[in-house]
């Protein structure tokens, strides 16, 4: 195993039981067999390692929740369950559960918001083609698909830039925002 693996694959140990806050490059580096100033020919800082690992982890648990979703339910049914999933499975990691933690959210944040984060995240990408394609099967002019996909870009838009300091419970207020949304919309 090269270094930069061996340290991706101790960071996200020690991140997974301790979270970012309890974790230390050092700790990092030694987990790895890797000396600190090693560390540093590989990333640049806890942030840089940290946000490489928390990307293959969001990848990971997106991908098993597209595999484990039954997209052709009901869409308010759909909708809700997504969050729910969502919630349940972010909550329950240490690494995902870092999402609105300051010290690193704004870096997370930004990498997503980015054109490259964008471009990056097949979750996002999925559900994109995926809605779209159903409201299509369901008949929805282009122009209400464009609506819908403008709101859903709002959405993206607010959990990428606001967080739990700036509005306290804010993943659960775009859940019921989302899903009355689609209640209204399906009306």
């Amino acid at each position: 195993m090269d270094k930069k693996q061996a340290l991706k694959t101790a960071a996200y140990d020690v991140f997974s039981k301790k979270g970012y806050k309890g974790t230390g490059i050092s700790e990092i580096a030694k987990q790895a067999g890797v000396a600190v100033g090693s560390f540093y020919n590989y990333y640049e800082s806890k942030e840089a390692i940290f946000l490489d690992i928390y990307i293959d982890e969001n990848n990971r648990v997106r991908q098993a929740m597209i595999n484990e979703i039954d997209w052709k339910m009901d869409m308010v049914e759909l909708i809700s369950k997504l969050f729910r999933q969502s919630r349940s499975l972010v909550s329950s990691n240490k690494i995902l559960a870092e999402w609105y933690n300051t010290a690193v959210s704004e870096e997370l944040h930004n990498y997503y918001s980015s054109e490259e984060g964008k471009a990056a995240n097949h979750f996002h990408k999925f559900l994109v083609k995926t809605f779209t394609d159903r409201m299509e099967k369901e008949g929805y002019s282009q122009e209400k698909i464009q609506d819908i996909l403008q709101v859903y870009n709002l959405f993206y838009y607010m959990d990428m830039n606001i967080t739990e300091n700036d509005f306290h419970d804010i993943g659960r207020i775009i859940e019921i925002l989302a899903t009355n949304f689609i209640k209204g919309i399906l009306k």
